[in-house]
């Protein structure tokens, strides 16, 4: 719907949606046509989280079964999905902006469930602190999608615990340390094995960065052999396979984007440190400090003359050192809808090599897997700017989106 069109009212939507035929939409209807059946979805959300608060009431009158079960055995939803409903509404009633926001549909449940994982872990005085930035919040959750509301939330709750407990963030990584595990189980209707690793986000990306060093170095021998390709899920199979097997050569560096002065202690305020992983995931500065100890600190200078960045045509690869310098800059796919990591993107050329495409670092941006056939297969074209700007632009030449693709700052003060 267009920005300065009135806003569209439930009965309307619903009209919508009931008389409109999608197989005959072209790209503006479709988009006016999931906004209606979004705008339905966030209305039925509101109304459960009244019939969830009723149930609620009705269960502590010893009139009603707990409201979990009647989600689970009326409401049709898995327990998980019943209990993820449960704490909606709880937040709801906390935060009723959000609640007249999720009826008008200018927010989602999604918003509302961001909210509820990011306080899960705080206390009493720590959650009303957090309340407290209802409003803040709901204009935030309101202008931007759910990854990055989520993210905003994580940050708040982050700032929040760190202000009433200086050591917070160290004890919530030594909490998911103590409770890493691992389990496996076949599924009896597929036969498919499975094994599920629960872990904290510093051994989670010490693993995945043996993983990703194991697949690029698998694609590699795959393409200079000639090898049958294989999907990208079938490589990433086997360089978990590789790297569990066979150690030797395998790189789990751990890369950690950090201040020197940070890094050495000589800031006094960590809740306001940028201190994380190359796919964005926040550690405490003071872990950060421990792994120092024991490690070998290689510090990297964007656009610095210490190592080689530009490659020209003399590799159709980017190297090691280029990809490193790019997840410095891109946390995840720089598609504006995507959060994929961009440890499981592909680097991919702005300008196709077999077009006179260079591998250079100012031709090269992460695109994951699905993105990367937009590109290849679907006809769109992507330009990144020396400043990172990237462009997407559709098939029929119409530009889809441009804007800056590095959002890496420092959590907001």
């Amino acid at each position: 719907m267009p920005a300065n069109d009135p806003p569209r009212s439930i009965d309307q939507a619903i009209t919508t949606v009931h008389d409109t035929d999608p197989d005959v939409l072209d790209c503006d209807e479709l988009a006016e046509f999931l906004d209606a059946i979004s705008q339905i979805r966030a209305w039925c959300d509101a109304r459960q989280v009244r019939a969830t608060r009723r149930q609620r009431q009705l269960a502590a009158e010893g009139r009603a079964e707990q409201a979990e079960h009647a989600l689970s055995n009326h409401g049709r939803q898995s327990s998980k999905d019943a209990k993820t409903a449960a704490e909606r509404e709880q937040v709801c009633t906390s935060m009723p902006g959000f609640e007249a926001a999720l009826g008008e549909g200018s927010v989602s449940a999604g918003h509302v469930d961001a909210v509820a994982a990011a306080t899960r872990n705080l206390d009493e005085a720590e959650r009303a602190e957090f309340i407290g930035e209802a409003d803040t919040l709901l204009d935030s959750a309101t202008g931007c999608s759910v990854d990055r509301f989520g993210k905003d939330c994580r940050d708040l709750a982050k700032s929040i615990r760190a202000r009433h407990n200086a050591h917070a963030a160290e004890q919530e990584l030594e909490r998911q340390r103590a409770q890493s595990k691992v389990t496996r189980w076949v599924d009896q209707t597929t036969g498919m094995h499975k094994t599920l690793i629960e872990c904290d986000p510093v051994t989670d990306r010490a693993i995945w960065s043996a993983i990703q060093s194991a697949r690029g170095r698998l694609r590699r021998r795959n393409q200079h052999t000639g090898e049958r390709k294989v999907s990208w899920d079938r490589l990433t199979v086997d360089a978990v396979v590789d790297a569990v097997t066979n150690g030797d050569g395998v790189d789990s560096r751990l890369v950690v984007h950090i201040g020197l002065a940070e890094l050495t202690d000589m800031v006094a305020d960590s809740a306001h440190v940028l201190c994380e992983t190359d796919t964005g995931i926040a550690i405490p500065p003071e872990t950060m400090r421990h792994i120092a100890c024991d490690a070998d600190i290689i510090p990297i200078v964007l656009d610095g003359d210490g190592v080689v960045l530009d490659e020209g045509r003399a590799k159709r690869l980017a190297t090691p050192e280029q990809r490193v310098a790019i997840e410095a800059m891109h946390p995840t796919c720089v598609h504006p809808q995507c959060s994929v990591t961009v440890d499981e993107c592909r680097i991919h050329h702005t300008t196709p090599w077999q077009y006179g495409g260079r591998t250079d670092l100012a031709d090269l941006a992460p695109v994951c897997e699905t993105h990367h056939h937009l590109v290849h297969e679907g006809g769109w074209n992507l330009t990144m700017s020396p400043a990172r700007i990237a462009t997407w632009t559709r098939p029929d030449g119409t530009i889809y989106w441009t804007g800056p693709t590095n959002h890496r700052t420092r959590p907001a003060a």
